[in-house]
């Protein structure tokens, strides 16, 4: 069968998302992949880099405790976004599709966002735009993340799944290079990502066959149904709930690693504000090379070998070694070795990852919404880190980042163990 540049024409929706037959071809993955990229960079550069940076600006004596809070009630606006968009993603019956809107109005919302951080001059304005900001950015990847079960069929979202994993991730070392490459104008460190992200989303939706609803859902939305939008009953759903909680545990190792990253190279290896900026790109961008080695080949070897769960395990497995290994290191280039060998187990996690939740997501009639769900185990930990890091870095006398670290790598491997339940994935 030959490949298509796009999916079969728009389909209506009433009930189930029909299944997809034709195979997505070079162009659809061209342009999915840009929008993608464009908004992992707008999301990750302030939540890796620039953020912390404006933070020590404005707190220098109280950073760790301010990125705590500011990020950590964000997140919680993630939490809300994803699902709620992806709720009223499914029910959408607006003519132009039922993502095309949310993933629009979302990167529009980001920007609004990110200006508001870069001109706030008080922890309150910061928190209104790492909100919106958050809020925003959910909800357009709500709604780009449902386009893959509309338009991509079950044999290609192995290698489709380890695409979006290389390029969220490879947004993070782009991320940095451009913080490094504008340091010192706040306007162009967040300004660039969110703008970029913005226009990295027009050509996909210009050429999107997007799915429009002409059924009006059977049940109005209420009180009931946003509630509905954060929850599916993990004892009716067994391997979702397993799947989620890997996910969770998983990037909450990661997330540990991202958010501290640059308070450990100030703590501990003597950087300043002013110069950390180009270090974190460092580091990243060694991160990037080890994420690129491990999504590169794990998707498709993935749909080679019909598995999910054992590459899920392998991540695990590798974040054991690298995340010790950052919390020992008292010198750049063991430091480097470890961030290598975590960007390794990211890539190997993120190449299966989404094709493993597809395999077992319970509800056929709300892909949307149950993506949603899902992706409360992406935001979340970006409350939770901040959140109980400061019980860790207590220990002892200082800010204790080996203890931090090290209990990075015990949810790591955690998250590798809780896949084993799941049932419907290999």
């Amino acid at each position: 069968m030959s490949e298509s540049t796009t999916d079969a024409p728009p389909a209506s929706a009433g009930t189930a998302t029909p299944a997809v037959t034709a195979r997505v071809g070079a162009g659809f993955i061209s342009l999915y992949a840009l929008a993608y990229f464009g908004i992992w960079l707008a999301v990750l550069a302030p939540a890796v880099v620039t953020l912390q940076l404006k933070v020590l600006r404005l707190y220098p004596d109280d950073a760790t405790s301010v990125i705590g809070v500011v990020s950590g009630v964000g997140a919680l606006f993630a939490l809300i976004g994803n699902p709620w968009a992806g709720k009223l993603s499914d029910r959408c019956m607006s003519r132009f599709g039922m993502r095309r809107p949310f993933i629009l109005g979302g990167m529009v919302g980001g920007t609004l966002g990110t200006a508001v951080i870069v001109y706030a001059p008080n922890m309150g304005m910061l928190i209104v735009g790492c909100s919106l900001v958050q809020l925003s950015y959910n909800t357009a990847l709500a709604g780009i993340v449902a386009v893959v079960p509309d338009q991509v069929p079950e044999d290609q979202r192995g290698k489709f799944s380890g695409l979006l994993g290389l390029c969220q991730f490879l947004a993070l070392g782009v991320a940095a290079y451009v913080v490094d490459l504008v340091a010192g104008n706040m306007t162009l460190m967040f300004g660039v990502p969110a703008l970029f992200g913005l226009l990295a989303v027009v050509p996909l939706l210009v050429v999107l066959r997007d799915r429009v609803r002409t059924e009006k859902p059977s049940t109005p939305y209420g009180v009931k149904e946003f509630l509905a939008s954060f929850w599916v009953n993990p004892v009716a759903q067994p391997s979702y709930a397993w799947a989620w909680l890997s996910r969770f545990l998983l990037v909450l190792g990661w997330a540990t690693l991202m958010t501290y990253q640059a308070f450990l190279l100030i703590d501990r290896f003597g950087y300043t504000p002013d110069d950390v900026g180009g270090q974190v790109g460092v580091v990243l961008s060694v991160m990037v090379v080890g994420i690129l080695a491990g999504s590169g080949g794990g998707g498709w070897l993935s749909d080679k070998l019909g598995r999910r769960k054992l590459f899920v395990g392998l991540a695990g497995v590798i974040a054991a070694i690298g995340l010790p290994t950052v919390a020992v290191a008292h010198s750049m280039t063991l430091l480097l070795a470890g961030v290598a060998v975590v960007g390794l187990g990211i890539g190997v996690h993120m190449s299966v990852d989404l094709a493993l939740v597809l395999d077992v997501l319970p509800d056929k009639t709300n892909v949307a919404r149950d993506l949603g769900v899902f992706n409360i185990a992406n935001a979340l930990p970006q409350s939770v880190a901040p959140a109980i890091a400061p019980v860790f870095l207590a220990f002892g006398a200082g800010q204790n980042y080996t203890a931090l670290f090290l209990a990075a790598a015990g949810f790591a491997v955690l998250g590798a163990l809780a896949v084993r339940p799941v049932r419907g994935a290999r």
